[in-house]
């Protein structure tokens, strides 16, 4: 998706890795876990609302088509973010966690129907943040929670 502002960003759904949640997988009675990844593929500009706004609108509109899937987020610190302002004093992950937070309550309201959730799960340790969001449908509540939990045993805790 190219944009006004001259970024380029792509959007990927792709099958949460099958390997990685092995075990996870037969208690979720067919529902699949779908990795969102946004990627700035050029560009610096800061995103405006209107390019963000659109996002949401492609990712409401999958589920919309996919009843029966929970999207992963992971808030990564890879990459910086342009025109952040160096008095947000804030990682770049707790950036797009608090971002990300913004988009969910905005698809929310732009598709009532699917009575969407958004799940934010915090992983704090000495020296590092793990943010990661699971977004779903209400319906979906029991399938979220065996995720929360089963990512949770793997981290060892959750704050």
């Amino acid at each position: 998706m190219t944009y006004k502002e001259g970024n380029e960003i792509r959007v990927s759904l792709s099958s949460f890795p099958e390997t990685a949640i092995y075990d996870l997988r037969k208690h979720l009675g067919g529902v699949e876990i779908v990795e969102v990844s946004l990627v700035r593929q050029r560009g610096e500009d800061t995103t405006d609302l209107a390019t963000l706004s659109e996002l949401v609108t492609r990712v409401g509109k999958f589920m919309l088509d996919n009843p029966d899937i929970i999207l992963y987020y992971y808030c990564d610190e890879f990459n910086s973010i342009p025109g952040m302002r160096p008095s947000r004093d804030m990682p770049s992950q707790e950036y797009r966690n608090q971002l990300f937070s913004i988009l969910y309550t905005k698809g929310a309201r732009q598709f009532p129907e699917l009575s969407i959730i958004d799940m934010p799960i915090f992983f704090i340790g000495e020296d590092y943040k793990t943010f990661i969001h699971l977004i779903y449908r209400e319906s979906l509540q029991d399938k979220a929670d065996m995720i929360k939990d089963y990512l949770t045993d793997i981290a060892g805790g959750v704050k």
